[in-house]
């Protein structure tokens, strides 16, 4: 017989932070804690799930993009070696199933607030891929120049290259104004979930903060942006905020979104998923968030002592008094840059920039209220999950899993193999910046560096972030570390006493590469003439603001 029952379709609203370190989250912090600046996630925290071990599938941000929509790792969608930039030629393929054209499919309103990061020309943006409606930025904050904080010749060569807001296909606004920016964020977030509640009309809201990334090199003391109200100097543009600032204010629009929610009556049937992209990038020091206790130690201790990180777009350049100097090259700019080994963070596979804070909330579907978990997850988890909770059946050729009985709370017993081992799930961890290989410098090749089974983190090659100059590092046996015991990842395990594992890793590894139908690295593919620019014969500016929202309509709690 036909069953009567109404199937279950909660609203999905994702939360998406860009490079917020685990230890940013005062719901998070371990050890010395300090004042937190994120009430709001705080109390999101207290009221639903939180997820201790989430790991992010992707070392930098386009691929991890790609991950939570897909559910597939960025290798096999093409979206490697690095992020999209501003002129790039693709973005996510049309081929691709997001999980805006899964919920759309079932009847759903679509938005993304924020960043995109995907591809930034016509046929690759949010609105080409599942969604009916974005307002927001399409790529990283230091993607573009803004009015008074003008990029440095690498990024902005022409002194067109400002940053775009986009409100569906259409630049509205060139550079755009982030005196305002925040709020307008939250007005147009709101907008959509009560127009939708009004209608009775199931939504996804991809809320896809532009904070924390930094803004473009080479000015440096500027690194920060927050609205007139969060920011330390309002009359500078919004950009003169520092990381604290900017944190407050991502917190502020979370629960600007939180509230609306309660506000149109839907917060009951609301799944509310909440993570970062990637950790924190080190080398820009005050600019980024802290490690807190996923300090890489191991990695600090076996890298040259001579290697200094810079911060983006900064090359070394060591005078006797001053070894970490680093400068813009062309310009009077310096600033201290980092020992490579303590450059874990974004752009590397160390638990710093893997291991997200994550928080899950659904007040009418049993997610449990005020607990933890340490079952691991994984953004790519996001897509299987969401349509295991609307009853739907799980495309094959996703690498995420349904991992809805860790939302609810439901135990779960980890299938045992022939020989009696755990069947723990794995991840793997893919990376580029090798010396050598197919790909052109500095990328080398793209490969996995580690992976873990369980709370078992497997290392085969260690390297620091990005394109630093120490060399990768072949480890045979692999390098184990146990992430929960040891999250600083600073006392290896003997793999004497891990033979089994060993093995199954390397079985594990060798079969996940081998089932890789390799697709060309799309964001390598670059041309001038895809920058988007609103108006050329007005240098790539807009006239007009895109909106009336006045920042003196921001509300903080005293």
């Amino acid at each position: 017989a036909a069953s009567n029952e109404r199937p279950i379709q909660p609203n999905v609203v994702i939360l998406f932070a860009d490079n917020l370190a685990y230890n940013d989250v005062g719901a998070f912090q371990t050890g010395v804690r300090t004042p937190s600046r994120t009430p709001r996630t705080d109390a999101l925290a207290n009221d639903g799930l939180k997820l201790l071990h989430w790991n992010s599938p992707a070392v930098l941000c386009s691929a991890s993009r790609a991950a939570l929509l897909t559910g597939k790792y960025p290798v096999r969608t093409g979206v490697y070696p690095r992020v999209f930039e501003p002129d790039a030629i693709h973005g996510l393929l049309a081929n691709e199933t997001t999980l805006a054209d899964h919920l759309k499919d079932e009847g759903y309103a679509t938005k993304l607030v924020g960043k995109w990061h995907l591809g930034s020309r016509p046929g690759y943006l949010p609105t080409d891929r599942g969604f009916d409606e974005w307002f927001g930025i399409p790529y990283h904050m230091s993607g573009g120049s803004l009015d008074r904080h003008v990029c440095g010749k690498q990024k902005d060569p022409n002194g067109t290259n400002w940053l775009p807001l986009f409100d569906g296909h259409d630049i509205v606004e060139q550079p755009v104004d982030l005196r305002n920016l925040a709020p307008r964020y939250v007005d147009s977030a709101s907008d959509f979930i009560h127009q939708n509640a009004k209608t009775s009309q199931p939504f996804f809201l991809y809320m896809a903060f532009s904070h924390v990334h930094q803004l473009c090199a080479p000015r440096f003391a500027e690194c920060q942006w927050a609205s007139e109200h969060f920011s330390r100097n309002p009359d500078n543009g919004g950009f003169s905020a520092s990381f604290g600032d900017a944190v407050e204010e991502m917190d502020w629009i979370l629960g600007g979104v939180l509230d609306a929610l309660r506000d149109a009556g839907v917060e009951d049937d609301t799944l509310v998923i909440f993570t970062s992209d990637n950790g924190p990038w080190t080398a820009e020091r005050g600019c980024a968030g802290a490690k807190g206790q996923f300090e890489g130690a191991w990695l600090r201790e076996n890298v040259d002592e001579g290697c200094t990180a810079c911060p983006s777009e900064y090359v070394a350049s060591p005078v006797p008094d001053e070894p970490r100097r680093c400068v813009y090259p062309g310009t009077d700019f310096e600033v201290e840059g980092v020992h490579c080994g303590e450059d874990s963070g974004l752009g590397s596979a160390w638990e710093a920039n893997v291991r997200m804070p994550a928080i899950v909330r659904w007040k009418g579907g049993n997610v449990p209220i005020g607990e933890e978990s340490s079952e691991m997850v994984s953004t790519l988890d996001v897509v299987p999950t969401v349509l295991s909770i609307l009853g739907k059946e799980i495309p094959g050729e996703i690498d995420g899993v349904d991992v809805k009985h860790v939302f609810l709370g439901d135990e779960k017993k980890t299938p045992l193999d022939e020989s009696g081992m755990d069947q723990e799930r794995a991840i793997f961890f893919w990376r580029d910046g090798f010396k050598t290989g197919p790909l052109p410098a500095p990328f080398g090749r793209f490969d996995v560096v580690a992976m873990k089974i369980g709370w078992i983190k497997i290392w085969f090659w260690t390297k620091s972030s990005h394109y630093n100059d120490d060399e990768e590092v072949y480890h045979d046996p692999p390098l184990l570390f146990d992430v929960m015991a040891d999250p600083a990842e600073a006392y290896p395990l003997d793999p004497n006493e891990h033979t089994g594992l060993i093995d199954r890793a390397l079985r594990l590894v060798s079969d996940h590469k081998g089932s890789v139908n390799w697709t060309d690295p799309l964001t390598l593919s670059r041309d001038p003439k895809y920058m988007p620019c609103s108006n050329v014969e007005n240098g790539c500016r807009t006239t007009t603001q895109s909106s009336l929202t006045r920042v003196e309509s921001i509300q903080t709690e005293e």
